[in-house]
């Protein structure tokens, strides 16, 4: 079995997530082909990205509920960037205090849009990911430690390895 790599980092806190060069470069270099950046804020990648946020702010592809996207689009990726406000700090300063809904209906949607071999990258407390359960396998992970009285960021890179079994 080959062993996961992981990667461990301090940063300080930043209220967009790409706004931390380390985790922004981890982030592109795992990066393929068409991306999909579903909750896309401020920063740009270096990638063949594909912006949508609920906001217009920083003028997105799209302007659209990340929710609607996914189970509206017939658009087909073969990387998600999957970091959704986790957080009421995050939510409140950058979103207005929305949040994504029904984290599992969102990743269980993304489903039909990733193509096979597909890599999603996620982002938040939490190590679950889009999980063995609908054909993944993480390949990927890491850690941004940021300091005093803030939770440290889990990062997790996982590839599309075989159809659902939901």
């Amino acid at each position: 079995m080959k062993a996961l790599d992981f990667t461990y980092f301090i940063s300080p806190a930043a209220i967009y997530t790409f706004e931390q060069p380390k985790l922004k470069a981890w982030v592109e270099k795992r990066c393929e082909g068409k991306v999909l950046n579903l909750f896309a804020g401020k920063i740009r990648l270096r990638a063949d990205e594909y912006r949508v946020d609920i906001s217009n702010e920083f003028q997105p592809d799209v302007v659209m509920d990340a929710q609607e996207f996914v189970t509206t689009t017939e658009m087909k990726f073969d990387t998600v960037i999957f970091d959704p406000p986790y957080n009421w700090r995050k939510s409140r300063e950058c979103y207005n205090g929305n949040y994504i809904g029904s984290e599992k209906k969102l990743k269980d949607a993304l489903m039909k849009i990733i193509n096979d071999n597909g890599v999603v990258m996620s982002f938040g407390y939490d190590s679950v990911g889009m999980s063995a359960i609908r054909g993944f396998k993480k390949f990927s992970y890491g850690l941004a430690c940021h300091n005093g009285n803030i939770h440290d960021t889990i990062f997790i890179a996982e590839r599309k390895v075989n159809r659902s079994i939901t």
